[in-house]
């Protein structure tokens, strides 16, 4: 039995999904429950990336959806590759490099679920429906993560000794 790309497609975006939510409550990052999640998490988005790439349904051809396909291949190689950098370095850009890009990757799979459900709850159409609701999704999830990010989630830094917030200027 073989799996077509949809199937893939789908079982690899939702187990994206759901550790990609048990990550977000994790109230401790980088322990061992968060790496071995954290690696279900990256590969379940880089299948449903790649995999993406070889659907054509919608418009029968190359789209703006493979566009962002692609960028959600390279959101969580540059993720991990921050990863890489900061167990290196123990720069904390790095690492917030890495946290920025993983939730980026993340949003975008949230956006993606969003235009898959939107045109059916609003009953229109998903062809007609999914530029203008991409272009709206975007923006929102854009400045709701930037929000978040600002004043809630302020990721930390942590060494084995201490753990500290950044202050703004040590920010990206």
């Amino acid at each position: 039995m073989t799996l077509d790309p949809l199937t893939l497609h789908v079982a690899s975006a939702l187990l994206a999904l759901a550790t990609g939510a048990i990550l977000y409550i994790l109230p401790r990052k980088g322990n061992a429950w968060h790496r071995r999640l954290g690696i279900l998490s990256a590969f379940g988005l880089f299948v449903t990336g790649a995999t993406g790439l070889m659907l054509y349904g919608l418009t029968g051809g190359f789209n703006f959806l493979h566009i962002l396909s692609l960028v959600t291949l390279v959101s969580v190689s540059f993720g991990l590759f921050a990863l890489v950098r900061w167990r290196r370095t123990r720069n904390p850009a790095w690492l917030i490099a890495h946290y920025r890009s993983m939730s980026g990757a993340y949003t975008g799979l949230l956006i993606a679920l969003a235009l898959r459900i939107l045109p059916s709850l609003l009953g229109g159409e998903m062809r007609e429906m999914i530029l203008p609701a991409t272009i709206v999704l975007l923006i929102l999830a854009q400045g709701s993560v930037q929000l978040l990010d600002r004043l809630i989630w302020r990721p930390t830094y942590g060494g084995a000794a201490k753990r500290e917030r950044y202050a703004p200027s040590q920010r990206l």
